[in-house]
């Protein structure tokens, strides 16, 4: 069975620039528009997440950034 969370989790981890604000955002929303850029696996893990699986996601990855950008 296909993990959808650790897919999207995965793929944002890699390709957010953590240094730049809006990144996370414009990550997310080239999910959403489908852009060639995004793996389709990542496109179609992406679309059976629900909601609270989406929230997880941005939670990790605002610690992620967070941890990051503390210094």
């Amino acid at each position: 069975m296909t993990n959808h969370r650790k897919i999207v989790l995965d793929y944002l981890m890699e390709e957010t620039p953590f240094t730049v604000k809006q990144s996370f955002v414009d990550r997310i929303q080239e999910i959403n528009e489908g852009y060639d850029e995004v793996p389709e696996e990542v496109i179609d893990s992406y679309r059976e997440l629900n909601e609270y699986e989406v929230w997880e996601i941005i939670r990790k990855i605002a610690c992620e950034g967070k941890r990051q950008n503390s210094n």
